[in-house]
């Protein structure tokens, strides 16, 4: 069977980005639902846990298991010191929420253990390609033939309600959310470009490439946008293609241009953050005039005084302050998981305020020591399908880390999921190749 159990890290890599977020039944006192892939999951880490067990728990030695176990025990005593100290977290909900990041970053132990050699490597890498394929052509088809919508962007859409994309709406195929979409979208795009060097089949890989792209720039995420961008480029200095830093960016500069959501979100937060644009000034007159003709509407639905990135001024003003509050309540441990709510939209803070500067400084450490494994690898790059596989997934998880200042990657369950496991992979791959 351990031979075999390759086929359960593809099955990962299939179920996870592909099935909808359908809920199975809901958790109660929280918004949260257990789904179909929490209980393959759960089956895949009880196999795991006997192997553990049977190998006497030696894989769990090694460099950045020992970072995520500290991690987890770190998160463990924030979230009682929430529940007893700070009273700032419950022990329903604090566990839960300990217990789901348990579960995400166990796919790392998991990944890591279970590779064994390159053809396996070879295999996975062919699934996760397939599977950005089906990923992109069902976004698609959100787009242009009504494919049903399900989110979970709020509490009643996480219901599992089957939805069409309204007019204006951005794509998010099979995740949740258009975020998690554009999110998924950096995996598969930075490894089509590191293996079109090494492969025979270019015109395929760049065909795949660029229906992922065009399903990434219907997401219509900034933040995710521009890190891809990032990483891209630095990708192809490091796989020795500066040339093709130019097609890359005329290829994005097209994107934005082409893409009416991406490019309208831009220039919103051109004209109401760096004020690009012109602003007219009114009267005193006809302010007074103004504010008389809107007394009779609700606040909440007044117009804003000035025009507004909306998404940016609510972490600006809302998550963030709060984020900190938290943190300032107790710098060394945080006030514990789930003590800050559903979205902070700032990773970093968000675990600052969880789990302190202790549990920031442990999940620093995990990223650490991955990028110092990489380093032989992308400084001395050699062409390969192992080197392609590591140079790409180092460039992903940069990108990531750095879209992660907007938005709470590391807590989205279909993310966090898929990028843990690929994670594992990675840095198994750079044993593999030595």
């Amino acid at each position: 069977m351990p031979k075999y159990n390759y086929l359960l890290l593809a099955l990962i890599i299939i179920l996870i980005p592909l099935y909808p977020k359908f809920p199975l039944f809901g958790v109660t006192g929280t918004f949260v639902s257990i789904r179909l892939e929490d209980i393959v999951i759960a089956a895949i880490l009880g196999i795991y846990g006997i192997n553990l067990i049977i190998a006497r728990f030696r894989p769990l030695a090694k460099p950045i298991p020992r970072a995520i176990i500290l991690y987890w025990c770190v998160g463990l005593v924030a979230v009682f010191s929430g529940i007893f100290l700070t009273k700032t977290a419950t022990v329903n909900m604090g566990l839960l929420h300990l217990f789901r990041r348990v579960e995400y970053m166990s796919l790392f132990l998991v990944a890591f253990d279970w590779l064994q050699d390159r053809a396996q490597l070879s295999f996975l890498i062919k699934t996760l390609i397939v599977v950005s394929f089906l990923v992109a052509i069902y976004g698609l088809g959100q787009q242009f033939l009504h494919f049903p919508v399900i989110s979970t962007t709020n509490s009643e859409y996480s219901k599992g309600l089957a939805m069409g994309l309204g007019p204006g709406a951005r794509v998010n195929s099979t995740f949740g959310g258009s975020y998690d979409l554009a999110a998924f979208c950096v995996f598969p795009l930075l490894l089509l470009i590191a293996l079109i060097p090494v492969s025979a089949k270019r015109w395929f890989l760049i065909t795949i490439g660029g229906l992922v792209y065009w399903a990434m720039l219907l997401s219509a995420s900034r933040v995710t946008f521009v890190s891809f961008f990032l990483s891209a480029s630095l990708l192809l200095v490091l796989i020795r293609k500066k040339v093709w830093i130019v097609p890359l960016v005329i290829v994005s500069i097209i994107g934005v241009l082409v893409s009416p959501q991406l490019k309208g979100r831009y220039l919103e937060f051109i004209t109401n953050h760096l004020r690009i644009s012109l602003v007219s000034s009114v009267s005193a007159q006809t302010a007074t005039a103004e504010s008389k003709a809107v007394d009779t509407v609700p606040e909440a639905l007044q117009p804003p005084a000035v025009p507004e990135d909306r998404s940016f001024n609510i972490r600006l003003r809302v998550e963030w302050p709060k984020a900190v509050r938290s943190f300032v309540k107790n710098p060394l441990l945080g006030t514990g998981f789930s003590s800050v709510g559903l979205a902070v939209d700032n990773e970093y803070l968000r675990i600052l305020a969880e789990t302190g500067l202790l549990g920031f400084l442990a999940f620093v450490l995990i990223f650490i020591r991955f990028f110092k494994t990489s380093l032989p690898t992308v400084l001395h790059y050699t062409p390969s399908v192992e080197s392609a596989f590591i140079t790409a997934a180092t460039c992903a998880v940069f990108s990531l880390l750095v879209s992660s200042i907007f938005i709470d990657y590391f807590t989205a369950s279909k993310i966090a999921l898929v990028a843990w496991t690929l994670i594992g992979l990675t840095e198994k791959a750079k044993i593999l190749k030595t």
